[in-house]
């Protein structure tokens, strides 16, 4: 019989290595553009040293917290539309 990962709480995010998802594409993106300019050691330092400040970042946060600051800080035409939620930049409701 084949066994699995069973995470500890139902809401623990995935990892990838030593990271969280969310900073292992801090890291990913950071190392693309490095390899992409043609300088591939500063992209890896500089993947490690954005990933680990971004997770100092979101310590002690809310787990959506990259999602939550997309949604106040990116317009509102790169977001999904929803019906519960207004746009972001309506900040000031009347009534």
């Amino acid at each position: 019989m084949e066994t699995g990962y069973i995470p500890r709480t139902l809401d623990q995010q995935e990892k990838f290595f030593l990271w969280e998802a969310d900073q292992f594409i801090v890291a990913v993106l950071m190392v693309g553009i490095g390899v992409s300019l043609g300088m591939m050691f500063t992209g890896l330092v500089c993947g490690a040293v954005a990933s680990f400040l971004y997770g100092r970042l979101k310590s002690g946060k809310h787990q959506k917290f990259a999602a939550h600051l997309m949604y106040w800080w990116l317009p509102s035409s790169l977001s999904i539309k929803t019906q519960a939620t207004p746009p972001s930049e309506c900040r000031y409701f009347l009534g």
